[in-house]
């Protein structure tokens, strides 16, 4: 491993969660980590000078720092946004035409998350074998999700049971209840994430160095473009969560694009920044309007993250994100380390709003959904109340040792 900083310090780099290095000052300090035996340790270094100098930096490896914790701190945030509109269910009137492209600029979020789960997946099969690799990410990210499944999966039984009442369900109607909810929480909310990665994952690390990347490429394209097909003729329920193979190539292409870094980063270095904004709106764009064209054929759903529209767009976002050279988030956000339990916990705060709304009548929230300002508004709100509070939830979890775990710690 080369040295970062002008051969005073050695890179130190783990092969799960890549840290973002930007260009420090005199005397700021920066947090690292390092794998020993698989056992994950920071260390503060004190970085007294850097000469940003191609003969000193690695410049592959710093870029792939930003890249990583860029897209991990946007991609949240377009996942949080995209459930801060919806749970208020779709506007009306020219409320609704605001609502469409506000989700649709948000929509990058979950094909660009399986894309870095990728890179880091290409970065980590060269310090590891698939098997350890795969045993490593279940033991992160495993635990942490059931217990906040539970968590989640009791608020919304306790409601239905205090709504119903308790005593006015026979035994087969509340295992009926328990049984949805249940499937509900783990399988088709946000959750779905988690087993769907790790399908996806099983998958690329049985095949890897099994079968050639171009077999495998065409193959995982395929099934992308089936649920892109899929949206129209519905041959299987048409929604995202419902896509087991729909994203597997999105976490191949990341692994590729890690064994083919360098080559690629010098092409999108030669492609000028109003290019790949111009096709980056031309997506959006032509984006926005597939979900009008599945408006009008009644699509279950019209949103769906698999359109074809939308994975170019998703791939085109992440491409800007990685042109960009410099971090993109404040720096009281430790992205590595904190954005697994964002994740986690917002639905559990969506899940307490929405019971503290319900009182709200139908009429008064009418007035909201027509208005675009006050929709508007009403978006934000709810969007800094559920990123921001489980940003929060998530420092504090994390300086309690035995709480730690709940959120990756």
């Amino acid at each position: 491993m080369p040295n970062l900083y002008a051969g005073r310090f050695p890179a130190v780099v783990n092969d799960e969660q890549l840290l973002p290095f930007p260009l420090l000052k005199t005397g700021q300090r920066l947090s690292a980590v390092s794998d020993v035996s698989d056992v994950e340790t920071e260390v503060e270094l004190e970085v007294e000078r850097v000469v940003p100098t191609k003969s000193l930096l690695s410049r592959d490896l710093v870029l792939d720092h930003v890249f990583v914790s860029n897209v991990r701190f946007l991609a949240m945030i377009a996942i949080v946004w995209v459930h801060a509109e919806l749970m208020w269910g779709y506007y009306a009137g020219s409320a609704a035409y605001l609502q469409v492209v506000l989700l649709q600029l948000m929509k990058f979020g979950t094909i660009d998350f399986f894309l870095i789960s990728g890179f880091l997946l290409g970065e980590g099969l060269t310090r590891s074998s698939p098997l350890q690799y795969f045993r490593r990410r279940v033991k992160a990210v495993f635990q942490p999700w059931v217990f906040w499944g539970c968590v989640w999966f009791g608020i919304a039984l306790s409601e239905s049971l205090i709504k119903v009442g308790g005593h006015a369900l026979a035994g087969s109607s509340l295992r009926v209840i328990v049984v949805q909810y249940f499937r509900f929480v783990f399988t088709e909310s946000i959750y779905w994430f988690v087993p769907n990665f790790f399908v996806c994952l099983a998958i690329v690390l049985a095949l890897h160095r099994r079968v050639s990347d171009v077999v495998q490429g065409l193959l995982f394209l395929a099934f992308s473009l089936f649920y892109a097909v899929n949206a129209y003729i519905a041959v299987i329920p048409p929604f995202h969560t419902a896509a087991l193979f729909g994203f597997v190539f999105y976490l191949w292409l990341g692994a590729f694009a890690y064994t083919h870094r360098a080559r690629w980063s010098r092409w999108l270095d030669g492609v000028p920044w109003w290019k790949l904004i111009l096709y980056t709106t031309v997506a959006a764009t032509t984006a926005v309007l597939e979900f009008h064209v599945l408006q009008t054929r009644n699509s279950l759903d019209p949103h769906n993250t698999l359109r074809l529209s939308n994975q170019v767009f998703s791939v085109l976002v992440a491409l800007l994100i990685v042109k960009c050279k410099r971090t993109l988030y404040p720096s009281y956000i430790k992205v590595r380390m904190e954005t697994f339990g964002i994740f986690l916990i917002h639905p559990i705060l969506m899940a307490l709003v929405d019971i503290g709304v319900k009182p709200i009548s139908k009429g008064t929230k009418s007035l909201f959904y027509s208005n675009g300002p006050i929709s508007l508004c009403l978006e934000v709100v709810s969007f800094c109340v559920l990123y921001f509070g489980a940003l929060i939830a998530t420092k504090v979890l994390r300086t309690v040792p035995l709480l730690a775990w709940t959120v990756g710690g």
